[in-house]
């Protein structure tokens, strides 16, 4: 029995005990009393040392969740940190593709606008050279009419 059955016993006893007439005394089985008391006494240490025991675990439980939640804190900053880090670097590696996309299109139309003028040249040329001959080929023709 734990200690509030026992109380409870005691509590039975004095209510269901004889009363003395004309007081507000009851009669009570000495041994019994005692008996239980005695039973009492030798489970109070027990108690103590269980609500001791309860409240020395709920300090190390107390102080385990607390390192626990240390853990996962570290544990949860480290990975924002790396995300943040990854992010970073996805940042930088986009804004250097858009740098090196430029230039190839600066690069681009560069060499397009070169090559673009060279045919316009060779064409001028070409369209030179052959004025000079037809005005020839004319001038032959005239001398063979002529």
């Amino acid at each position: 029995m734990n200690i509030t059955d026992l109380v409870e016993e005691l509590e039975d006893i004095v209510e269901t005990a004889s009363q003395i007439p004309l007081t507000n005394k009851v009669m009570i089985e000495r041994e019994e009393m005692l008996e239980i008391l005695n039973e009492i006494k030798i489970q109070i240490p027990g108690e103590i040392a269980e609500a001791q025991q309860i409240s020395s675990d709920k300090e190390r439980i107390i102080k385990e969740a607390n390192e626990e939640a240390d853990k996962i804190i570290t544990s949860a900053r480290s990975h924002a940190e790396k995300i943040i880090a990854e992010d970073e670097l996805v940042r930088e590696a986009t804004e250097r593709s858009k740098q090196i996309l430029n230039s190839a299109k600066e690069e681009s139309t560069q060499i397009r606008e070169g090559a673009r003028d060279y045919a316009d040249e060779l064409l001028e040329n070409t369209q030179v050279n052959l004025s000079e001959i037809i005005k020839m080929l004319n001038e032959n023709r005239q001398e063979l009419r002529g």
